[in-house]
């Protein structure tokens, strides 16, 4: 798979946040009084009594999710950021906390006094299958989506196990992490509700037999028969529930994403469909914001977000920590003047001159990524990642210390000296 993430994640991000921030002002709203008095537009106070753009727990534990990642995986930095959530307001809309589900907050708790093993401190029973780790799990797909599936299941159990451990929990957030990959899996114009039924037929063969193979009981897997076995678009709304139950807030979200072909259209008959509301949108509006692009979104409605600027600087940062995992090696470049024979322009980060290392006469394309600026001009010296195109030509022959090259055509902008190799395919033997 090749997979592109440039607007993805703030289209994920933002999906989340929006869909989230039109649910609060009706969250337990029965789905009677939601066809009495709709809604059809962001809007203020109401449950909460917080101003339009206002978003849950849903969205800052989904963004204090990414803003982990945007470092090295780590359960434990992912912990200590729902902690400084629930505690400090860390990444709260207005740096207040005002709603937090019951297993969420007793699962937080634990990690406050305890955060050395955070993967046991989500409840484990059966009744511990609230959505609260499903509303938070979606930035995980642009960590795992290169992964074997063995691995995405293990990293998306233990992501989850943080606040909700017991497997049902986990499958779901398993399944719309798989749809999410292969959403993410083609460029945004194949995206289409077509598509995403191919998608959703796929996964009712592999996500079976995936779970079969690792011991997963049939009565466990027959829980999400109304994915698996059918075609959950086809349900009649008064057979769609929308509670705080996590199976409940997967179905109505596909049945939202499939029925509705439009950003604004999903999240609002998501909210609709009343109880969880805040958590129904944002979970609809995470892969609906993958499907239609942040472009989908309703500008008034972008306008109005709390912490809109913040969450697009998140994704920014959290696509350039992708981008430097996926190079192969860490440099330090020092580009020439323009008197000395080098560029007379800045260059931006994502440039692609030719690297040619000292042993061999080719030279092959080689993306940088600046890790600590967005342009280098003339006369710096920057640190880049760079990401080759020849990978196999190169293997087994860079070592950290060896120098090379950067040009554009024959002519040589920048010398460099490899500091640290990320591809272990190219390590000098």
């Amino acid at each position: 798979m090749t997979f592109t993430y440039t607007q993805d994640i703030k289209s994920a991000l933002l999906g989340v946040a929006v869909g989230d921030a039109i649910g609060v002002p009706v969250e337990f709203k029965d789905r009677d009084y939601l066809k009495r008095f709709p809604v059809h537009d962001m809007l203020a106070f109401g449950t909460h009594h917080q101003p339009a753009g206002t978003f849950s727990d849903d969205t800052s534990l989904t963004l204090c999710l990414a803003e982990a990642l945007t470092k090295d995986y780590n359960l434990t930095e992912i912990a200590y950021n729902f902690i400084a959530w629930y505690k400090e307001g860390y990444w709260a809309a207005h740096g207040k906390v005002f709603d937090i589900g019951i297993a969420t907050r007793q699962a937080i708790n634990k990690l406050a006094e305890d955060a050395s093993s955070p993967e046991l401190a989500g409840g484990s029973d059966e009744y511990s299958n609230g959505n609260g780790s499903l509303m938070r799990i979606l930035p995980l797909v642009f960590y795992i989506k290169n992964k074997p599936i063995n691995e995405r299941w293990e990293i998306t159990k233990q992501v989850s196990s943080i606040t909700h451990g017991h497997i049902r929990s986990v499958i779901a957030c398993f399944y719309y992490l798989e749809f999410a990959r292969y959403l993410v899996s083609v460029s945004e114009i194949e995206r289409t509700n077509e598509f995403a039924k191919t998608i959703y037929n796929k996964l009712k063969d592999e996500i079976p037999e995936f779970l079969k193979n690792i011991h997963i009981t049939e009565k466990e897997i027959s829980f999400f028969d109304r994915l698996l076995k059918n075609d959950i678009w086809n349900l009649p709304e008064n057979e769609i529930q929308s509670s705080g139950y996590v199976l409940h807030t997967l179905e109505a979200s596909f049945w939202c994403l499939f029925n509705f072909k439009s950003y604004k259209d999903c999240v609002l008959n998501a909210v609709n469909l009343g109880e969880d509301t805040d958590t129904t949108a944002a979970v609809a509006g995470g892969l609906a914001g993958l499907l239609y692009g942040v472009e989908n979104i309703p500008v008034q409605w972008l306008n109005q977000l709390a912490k809109k600027e913040l969450i697009s600087d998140l994704s920014e940062r959290f696509i350039k920590k992708l981008q430097i995992d996926s190079c192969d090696f860490i440099a330090t470049l020092v580009y020439k003047t323009a008197e000395e024979g080098g560029r007379k322009t800045y260059a931006i980060s994502g440039y692609r001159p030719a690297v040619k290392f000292p042993f061999d006469k080719m030279m092959t394309t080689g993306m940088q990524v600046f890790i600590n600026k967005k342009i280098v001009n003339p006369g710096e010296t920057i640190d880049v990642a760079i990401k080759i195109l020849a990978v196999d030509y190169f293997e087994k022959s860079l070592a950290v210390g060896m120098e090379f090259d950067a040009r554009e055509g024959s002519v040589i902008v920048a010398t460099g000296i490899i500091n640290k190799i990320l591809n272990e395919k190219l390590v000098k033997q």
